[in-house]
């Protein structure tokens, strides 16, 4: 089965922002509470990292949605069901986010 550079780059992207919230959670989960937070301050270094982590998930997840969209317009059909799922695929880690990362709060505090 030969994939078209759409699907690929669906993959691709789909698998990049899979393995950032895989991060993620690991982050929360194992390093976060070990990091340094000075006495008295409102957050850490831990904190804006796990903010700036978040604001890039959200980058690859606006891209996976324009990488989708372009691909409804301009791809062949094997593209356009790769977008559709690369979209699906989003909405699911947007959603599980939450519970996932309270639950790797709980797990690494």
């Amino acid at each position: 089965m030969i994939l078209s550079k759409g699907t690929k780059s669906s993959i691709w992207l789909g698998a990049l922002t899979f393995l950032l919230f895989v991060f993620m959670l690991y982050f929360r989960a194992y390093i976060y509470a070990g990091m340094y937070i000075e006495p008295d301050a409102p957050y850490g270094i831990s904190d804006i990292i796990e903010f700036l982590l978040g604001c890039l998930f959200l980058l690859l997840m606006a891209a996976s949605v324009i990488l989708a969209v372009a691909l409804f317009i301009k791809g062949s059909v094997q593209s356009k069901k790769s977008g559709a799922l690369l979209v699906v695929f989003c909405v699911v880690l947007f959603i599980a986010y939450s519970p996932l990362h309270n639950m790797a709060a709980r797990l690494g505090g």
